[in-house]
């Protein structure tokens, strides 16, 4: 469950700060894709990086 919300984070956020910018320059698009394509890569590696973190709970 944490993985998609990273995803669904990643994807909303980048690709609405793309959105705005898409608004503030006048293009159509091209930026929320952008934004969208990075939000999505940075979450795949969020979920890399937690998913091959070391265990805590070692024995030491």
């Amino acid at each position: 469950m944490t993985a998609l919300s990273y995803l669904i984070a990643g994807i909303l956020s980048w690709g609405g700060i793309g959105w705005l910018v898409d608004h503030y320059v006048g293009t159509t698009g091209i930026f929320a894709g952008i934004g969208a394509v990075l939000g999505v890569a940075g979450a795949v590696y969020l979920i890399v990086r937690r998913v091959s973190a070391p265990d805590r709970k070692g024995p030491w």
